[in-house]
């Protein structure tokens, strides 16, 4: 039998050989990003990058948009559409890796993306910054299995981190973090703030059906709300599943797909959730985007809040008025808005998103109408704070404007 050093030093060799093997196909540097150092970095902490089929075509595709992105035909074009003053904190990219990976979600076709077409859609709409982050299921794809997911994530955040450094006006990106893993989470949340530049965490309304105020997480929260940059956390609607006899069962009542109906209840579900454990008061330091001003939320809040009792309300309510900021992917103008402006939510806490290439085609120009020109109530500075000011107010110097 072989002693535990001598496995350890085969575990060591074996993840050597494999950042050897991926750092000849790596690039080594994508205007300023160096790939090859962030996979030795990654073997170094124990993320076996190899583990995952789709690394490679990761890798291929940063080769190959770093050649594109570089040409001097993209670059004079990128010159002249580099106008607008939207800012889109909703917006998604999907990988061609990673839409094989994930072929359906939440049983629609995961759509196609280019860049390019990115690029046009937010030219179209005057957006000049856009924030991606991953949609549904993230990081999550292989339940159970933490390494898988651990790498998953890395490898989401190397990807992206490439992108934004190849457009560094056009884009920024929020970090995947592999919960429910706690201690993972924390490193490649640090990891990727710090090192990749990451300008928030994104984390869906559940993970393995562990939803976020569960105190099993309460580690995780701990370490975001000690983070002295101000840390954002951009909660995302995924399926809602359950651990039954130890295996997941995905938890949609209705015979609807998901994604049409469960994600607006998911977001409720969460930041209820949310509120009820504390998570919301108790990390004092964290600001939230909630995604689709609030799903569902809105409708149920003072049925919830008040069986708090009054002090409890008033402590939440200066939650959702301040550190709660909710943005308006999707048709949520003019009139879905309106639940959350009845409980006195300021509209300097609305930010625009557009939930961009997941929502159909067609409703992206009417969504965008509907915030711009349907809402009476709304001055013309009102409808620039949601468009723009408010985001720089949140995010301030994290964003590259």
């Amino acid at each position: 039998m072989k002693s535990f050093t001598s496995l350890l030093l085969l575990g060591a060799l074996a993840y050597t050989a494999a950042a050897d093997e991926l750092t000849d196909i790596a690039p080594d540097d994508v205007n300023g990003l160096n790939v090859t150092q962030i996979i030795v970095d990654s073997s170094n902490s124990g993320i076996d990058l190899s583990l995952l089929n789709c690394t490679t075509d990761a890798l291929d595709f940063i080769n190959t948009a770093a050649v594109v992105a570089n040409s001097t035909t993209t670059r004079r074009r990128r010159k002249r559409a580099n106008t607008g003053n939207g800012i889109d904190v909703h917006s998604h990219l999907v990988f061609p890796w990673y839409q094989d990976l994930v072929p359906t979600t939440g049983g629609n076709p995961t759509p196609d993306w280019t860049l390019e077409d990115h690029l046009s859609f937010s030219a179209g709409l005057s957006i000049t910054k856009t924030i991606l982050g991953n949609s549904a299921p993230q990081a999550n794809v292989y339940f159970g299995n933490k390494a898988l997911t651990v790498a998953l994530a890395r490898l989401l955040n190397i990807s992206v981190a490439a992108i934004r450094s190849l457009y560094p006006k056009k884009f920024d990106f929020f970090c995947v973090v592999p919960l429910p893993y706690v201690s993972d989470a924390i490193a490649e949340a640090k990891y990727c703030l710090d090192t990749l530049g990451g300008v928030g965490i994104t984390t869906m309304t559940n993970h393995e059906g562990l939803y976020l105020g569960n105190s099993a997480l309460d580690g995780f929260w701990s370490y975001v709300n000690s983070r002295t940059d101000k840390p954002i956390v951009y909660v995302h609607p995924t399926t809602p599943y359950l651990k039954v006899n130890g295996k997941y069962v995905e938890a949609n009542p209705t015979l609807y797909m998901p994604g049409l109906v469960e994600f607006y209840f998911e977001t409720a579900r969460c930041y209820m959730d949310l509120s009820y454990s504390g998570v919301l008061t108790k990390y004092t330091n964290i600001r939230w985007i909630a995604a689709h001003v609030g799903g569902a939320f809105p409708s149920i809040l003072d049925r919830m809040i008040k069986s708090l009792g009054t002090s409890m309300e008033t402590t939440l309510k200066s939650v959702y008025n301040t550190r709660v900021f909710w943005d308006s992917a999707g048709p949520t103008y003019p009139s879905q808005v309106k639940g959350l402006l009845g409980y006195g939510i300021p509209k300097s806490q609305l930010l625009m998103g557009t939930d961009f290439p997941y929502a159909p085609a067609g409703s992206y120009t009417g969504a965008m109408a509907g915030l711009v020109n349907d809402l009476a109530d709304f001055t013309q500075t009102d409808i620039n704070n949601i468009l723009r000011n408010n985001s720089i107010a949140l995010f301030g110097k994290k964003l590259n404007l």
